[in-house]
Parts: structure tokens; C-alpha cells; sequence
């Protein structure tokens, strides 16, 4: 045999080689595969689905999500019609309190009934999202939305007291500023014929928990956006994108695209900033004299003077205490709040916003309460007044119930759990869709009607707490439920001009 032919007997044999270890590395993956996903699928397959055909290779996902392929949808959100898809499909089995959702060959149960919705936000160990929530990690890293089991437990324990009702009332005359503010610039558009209100409500969210978190004002109400508010925006906006494209969920794949560099490159911009605030806060309380003194946040004095702490400072106090906190760690938790709080918040009172200005009724008699508390007194918004404005509580925990902030949130489940009469299996993902079990007619009756008195003290006796959930509900609910609820309050004119009549900055009842 010459030089040439054992070339190429090598060359042959080198490439059979290969492709057998290709195949084989195939075929035990799948093997593996199949025996770690045997459990889930012999459980999720006896729940209520729709049945699927042979051709069916992607699961519900080609049933329910052609629109995405559609070019004539091009001019809605993608997202809007996810959603849609998935109520319109859960809605098919709304007697049977839960459902199955194939995704390729992996089950996504929902659950949109309080008796259902109950046995998993009240169980005491299945306290870890859903694994899209992972997403954020890059971002936000693994602070209190993200984390779970020991870690998650002492973040809450260290976190709770920054929510004290003393911290929060500190932070009031913040919220009074930012929505004069607001009202201002809603003031100085009256002429328009239309007023897009979701950018001026973020920017004035954005200012409020900026402030209240970070202890920064950032102006984005007056002055051009900060490279920082920018990013924050841009990263809310591209997180809940990737989420929507499975070819990003590989963290490899989203590194090496375009979108995933983008992604980096503000995340840099909001860790530097965050860093440097940290490095700041750091030098001014080295300087105190005694920078290991605990803050008393419950011996507040009305009419006392004293230096209002954002949750960096409380932090920060942690962290020199005994050092039970890292800088990233503090770092976690500012990035994490600054996410959610601005998020749910703008989103909330644009909902609202929209409700009110939808039945004029409603806001007759919100002009009727606050008649009573201010008269014609132009006073910022005190404790008192919060308390008293009973109607105005009803009106933004109704337009939390038909719109709420998270539509759906998951869990993921790691210990089998009964469910009605079906096994809800370990390694599955678990979603509760606020949207649909606020809509429930046993809990709510004509639910598409928006009708403040639902929640009068008379009327929400003996419903299961486990109906109305717009913050979750049980040990993982939200830290800061209505921490920072505001509202604006508008007028319909002529049926064509939108303008102001009052912006009052809403905190509606803290619960732990």
C-alpha cells in the first residue's frame, strides 16, 4: 500500500471514527434525556391538554404560537399575542382549575384558580422561580427575586426591616416631590390632542425609586436621561425579549449574538454606576464616628429632623455590622428592587390611569374623597391622608385585579405536589397566571367590570386571599406589597383633550 492510499484509509477512518462518537454521544444523551424526563411526562400527561398529533414535534408551541411566523401580525407586540394565546388556551379548561402546556417535550402546568393557586404559593419548600428567571442573573444576579433556599432566607430576614413603616414614611415627602413633578409636565400638555403617559409615568417611577433605593436624585423627569436610567430601561425592556426567544436561553448562543452583546454592554453601564454609588455611600459612612451604630429606624419623633436612609445606606449598615453582606451583594439587591420597583410600579398606575379616565363616575367620587381630606389645600400628602382615602385604595387594588403588573409568574417545582386529583411532578415548571384567576366569576362576579366597591371592607369578607395575588401571595409574596403606589388622577374633556386635575402620590397600605 503506498503513501497515497493509507492517507486515505486514515482520513476514512478518522472520520468514521468521528461520526460514531457523534452518534453515540446523541444517542446517550437522548437515553439520559429520556430516563430524567420519564417521571415528568408520565404525570404530565394525564393533565387537562389539548391532545397532540404525530407532527406535533414542538409540542403546544406550533398550536399556539404560529402568529409569530404571521407577517400580517407585524403591527402588534409579539408578546401581547402570547398572552393572549396562553389565556385563550387555559380558558379551555377552566373547570379543571389546571392545565398543561408541552413545550417540545417539557410541561409548563398552569394553575388560575385560588384553590390551586394556594397549594403552591403557601408550600413551605417550593419557593424557587421558574428557571427563565435565570435570565435576569446576568443583570441583577441572584439577589431576593432570584435567590432561593438559605440564601433567599437570609436576604429576606436582612431586607424585611428596610420596609419598616418608619423607613417608608421617611420617604414620603420623595414621592410628594416626584409627582409634582409629573403633574407639571402632564400640566404643560394640556393643549395636545393626545398625551402618551407610559414614558412620563416610568420616568417619574424611575425618579422615585432611584432616590428611594439608591439615595440619588436622578432628574429623568427634567433633564435628559443618564446613561444609567437608559440602561436600567433598555434592560427591562431586552430581559422580557429574551425570554421570547428560545435561541437566546443558551447563555453561550446570547453572548456571542448581537443582541446578547448589547445586553453586556448596559449591564456594564448600570454595574459601574451601581459600584460607584456603593464606593460613595461607602466613604460617607466610614466618615460617621461611629460607623458600626445600628440605625434606629423605630424611635421616629414626628417633626424630628434626621437623615432619611435609601436601602443602600441600610445595607451598607449591614454590611459594616457584620459583614453579612457582601458589596455584590448589595450590588444584587439595589439592581434587583431598582428592576422591579420601577417596572411594576409604571405599569400599574398607566393601567390605572386608563381605568380612571374610562369611567368618569369613578372619578367623580375620587374628586369627592380627596374634596374631603384637602379642600382646596394644595398640602403635600401626609399618613393621615393615606389612610383616609379609603375609595382610592379600592380603585388601584381593582385595577390591579383586571391589569395586573405580572400577568404570570412560575415556580419551579422540586418535590411532587398534589393538586386536585393530579401529581404536579418534580423538575416540572409551575405557572400562576394572575390575569385569569383574577378574572375568576366565583371571586368576582361580571369580572370584566371594573368596579372599585369589589374591594370595601363589606364586600371582600370570606373571599380566599388566594383570589387576588397581583403582588403573589404566601412566604415568597412581594417584600415591598404597595410599598410605592402612586396614582394620577385625570379628566376627560370635551372627550378629545386628556388633562390633569391632580397628581397625588398614592401609598395605599404597607403590608409586610
Amino acid at each position: 500500500m503506498d503513501h497515497t492510499e493509507l492517507l486515505g484509509s486514515n482520513k476514512e477512518y478518522v472520520s468514521s471514527f468521528l461520526l460514531t462518537v457523534v452518534l453515540l454521544s446523541l444517542l446517550l444523551y437522548f437515553i439520559r434525556f429520556y430516563i430524567g424526563t420519564r417521571h415528568v411526562v408520565k404525570y404530565a400527561n394525564k393533565l387537562p391538554s389539548l391532545k397532540l398529533r404525530f407532527y406535533h414535534v414542538l409540542g403546544h408551541v406550533s398550536l399556539l404560537f404560529s402568529h409569530r411566523w404571521n407577517k400580517r401580525n407585524t403591527d402588534i407586540s409579539p408578546h401581547v399575542y402570547d398572552l393572549l394565546a396562553l389565556i385563550g388556551y387555559n380558558s379551555m379548561f377552566l373547570k379543571n382549575k389546571i392545565t398543561n402546556i408541552w413545550q417540545i417535550y417539557y410541561p409548563f402546568i398552569s394553575i388560575y384558580h385560588a384553590d390551586t393557586v394556594e397549594v403552591v404559593l403557601n408550600h413551605s419548600t417550593e419557593l424557587k422561580k421558574a428557571w427563565f428567571y435565570e435570565l435576569l442573573h446576568p443583570w441583577i444576579g441572584t439577589g431576593l427575586l432570584t435567590s432561593y433556599d438559605e440564601k433567599w432566607r437570609v436576604r429576606r430576614k436582612m431586607l424585611t426591616p428596610a420596609f419598616h413603616f418608619n423607613i417608608l414614611k421617611d420617604f414620603l415627602p420623595v414621592f410628594n416631590k416626584q409627582s409634582r413633578v409629573l403633574k407639571g409636565i402632564l400640566e404643560g400638555s394640556t393643549q395636545e390632542e393626545f398625551v402618551d403617559i407610559v414614558p412620563l409615568i416610568t420616568k417619574c417611577s424611575l425618579d422615585i425609586i432611584c432616590e428611594s433605593i439608591l439615595g440619588k436624585e436622578m432628574h429623568t423627569q427634567t433633564q435628559p436621561s443618564s446613561p444609567y436610567v437608559k440602561a436600567v430601561v433598555n434592560l427591562t425592556d431586552w430581559a422580557f425579549e429574551r425570554m421570547q426567544r428560545p435561541w437566546l436561553w443558551n447563555d453561550f448562543m446570547f453572548k456571542i449574538s448581537p443582541f446578547g452583546r448589547r445586553f453586556a454592554k448596559n449591564v456594564a453601564i448600570v454595574h459601574d454606576f451601581t459600584n460607584k454609588v456603593i464606593s460613595e455611600k461607602k466613604k460617607e459612612l466610614l466618615k460617621r464616628k461611629n460607623p458600626n451604630m445600628p440605625v434606629d429606624s423605630g424611635d421616629d419623633v414626628e417633626g424630628k429632623k434626621h437623615k432619611k436612609l435609601a436601602l443602600m445606606d441600610l445595607l451598607l449598615e449591614e454590611h459594616f455590622k457584620n459583614n453579612s453582606i457582601s458589596e455584590e451583594g448589595i450590588r444584587e439587591e439595589v439592581n434587583t428592587f431598582t428592576f422591579e420597583g420601577h417596572d411594576t410600579t409604571s405599569v400599574g398606575i398607566s393601567w390605572s390611569l386608563w381605568l380612571v379616565g374610562l369611567h368618569p363616575w369613578v372619578q367623580d367620587r375620587i374628586h369627592a374623597e380627596l374634596d374631603d381630606i384637602f379642600g382646596d389645600d394644595e398640602r403635600d400628602i401626609t399618613m393621615e391622608d393615606l389612610k383616609n382615602m379609603k375609595y382610592l385604595e379600592c380603585v388601584i387594588k381593582e385595577s390591579l385585579r383586571l391589569y395586573p403588573s405580572v400577568p404570570a409568574f412560575g415556580r419551579m417545582i422540586r418535590n411532587d405536589i398534589k393538586i386536585e386529583n393530579y401529581i404536579v411532578p418534580k423538575g416540572s415548571i409551575c405557572l400562576v397566571h394572575t390575569f385569569l384567576l383574577h378574572r375568576d366569576p366565583e371571586f368576582f362576579p361580571n369580572p370584566e367590570k371594573f368596579d372599585p366597591d369589589r374591594f370595601t371592607q363589606d364586600n371582600s369578607v370570606g373571599r380566599n386571599p388566594f383570589a387576588y395575588v397581583p403582588f403573589s401571595a404566601g412566604p415568597r409574596n412581594c417584600i415591598g406589597e404597595y410599598q410605592l403606589r402612586f396614582i394620577c388622577f385625570i379628566s376627560i374633556k370635551k372627550s378629545k383633550i386628556l388633562h390633569v386635575i391632580i397628581v397625588k402620590v398614592v401609598w395605599v397600605v404597607f403590608k409586610r
